[in-house]
């Protein structure tokens, strides 16, 4: 039996609403939401807006006003305790004159944790756990890199019944049908990099830019990530086209060409050369560890063949999955499987996954994974 009521579970609930309002938004600070309530009504709420915007405690305080005093604060992380480019919360919570304050999870974050005990110092009362695993959920990717200093990674791929990504003449527009292609563009908008390969860059010349109403136009297009070992690609492809979407980042091997990595350093973009791995290619372990030092909590793999046995098999870095299945087939010897490259030799090296969700969009079956290794969804255990 939960040892919380009901309606503190709605107040928790709400702020779990109120901080996805800031999904593509916020990175890479965390999901917060705020409500503030007083014998059991909602008198204020607040949800984080972006970075340099005040908190989402900060924003409901404000709204409260005096009738903070005395009053529960209801938050889906732990309050912050640090100078950063706003004050901390806890000093706002404290002279408010809040009673009592419940959260989810701890912040795993070195310098903004040890709210909650300096809040018990002050005399304020702290709940700790009210809907830990759905707040745990709604924060992997800022959790992930604050415990690791990598993205969480997601992998969205689309194939036949029998496991084809395209004719064998390379035709693949479009497996898919519209409700799957557009669930594409809502993950996008929320991820912070999107990641392809080579082949993909060439064969598809995708803007790689987030349209999940139809409109070309957000707030913030996730940064561009292509791996061009040689650096072969032309530069006139519309990955390279600022107006299309966010950052370009080329990796590419040591050995690349210098001039053609000064071309694309004159045209706005970075170049990041990237170690290899033990099958040659350009090692996916590096490149992550490089995107969590540039701040990016999150990234869409969109994957061809040789891409997806990198990500999935030979160098595991996914986290989460989105298989579609389109009701066709293909066939075809030469037609590009799913996950390709050399390939294990036995079953026993099979890299598992757990199935987490069969669903479907429009006529698409939609698979949800998460690989073995994946990080973990479920949060520490917190004291009452």
């Amino acid at each position: 039996m939960s040892r919380w009521t009901p309606k503190q579970l709605d107040f928790m609930k709400e702020t779990i609403r109120l901080a996805r309002r800031g999904l593509g938004l916020v990175s890479p600070n965390p999901l917060v939401g705020a409500v503030v309530t007083k014998k059991n009504r909602l008198i204020a709420q607040g949800w984080h807006q972006g970075p340099g915007q005040p908190h989402a405690e900060a924003m409901a305080l404000l709204e409260a006003g005096k009738k903070a005093q005395g009053a529960d604060l209801y938050v889906n992380l732990e309050p912050c305790a640090h100078y950063g480019q706003t004050p901390p919360c806890v000093e706002a919570i404290v002279k408010a004159g809040i009673k009592k304050v419940y959260y989810a999870i701890n912040d795993p974050n070195p310098v903004a944790a040890g709210g909650a005990a300096i809040l018990e110092a002050a005399g304020v009362e702290v709940d700790r756990g009210l809907m830990a695993a759905e707040a745990w959920e709604l924060n992997q990717f800022f959790l992930k890199w604050a415990t690791t200093g990598r993205p969480f990674v997601i992998l969205k791929t689309a194939a036949s019944l029998d496991g084809k990504i395209a004719t064998r003449l390379g035709d693949s527009r479009w497996i898919t049908d519209k409700p799957a292609r557009n669930f594409g563009h809502i993950i996008r908008a929320g991820v912070d990099a999107i990641l392809i390969g080579r082949n993909t860059a060439y064969k598809d010349d995708p803007e790689l830019s987030a349209r999940p109403w139809g409109k070309r136009k957000m707030h913030r297009q996730p940064w561009r990530v292509v791996l061009d070992p040689h650096l072969k690609l032309p530069l006139t492809l519309k990955l390279f086209n600022p107006d299309f979407g966010g950052p370009t980042v080329v990796a590419c091997a040591d050995e690349a060409d210098p001039l053609t990595q000064d071309n694309l350093k004159a045209m706005g973009h970075q170049v990041w050369p990237i170690a290899k791995n033990a099958n040659g290619l350009l090692s996916l372990t590096d490149l992550m560890t490089k995107l969590g030092k540039a701040n990016i909590q999150s990234v869409l793999i969109e994957p061809g063949a040789t891409l997806a046995f990198s990500a999935l098999v030979a160098e595991p870095v996914v986290d989460l999955g989105h298989i579609f299945l389109a009701p066709i087939f293909l066939g075809g010897r030469d037609a590009p499987s799913m996950v390709d490259g050399l390939g294990l030799e036995s079953i026993s090296q099979a890299q598992g996954a757990n199935i987490l969700k069969i669903g479907r969009k429009g006529p698409d079956i939609h698979l949800i994974i998460r690989p073995s290794g994946g990080f973990a969804p479920d949060p520490p255990a917190l004291g009452s």
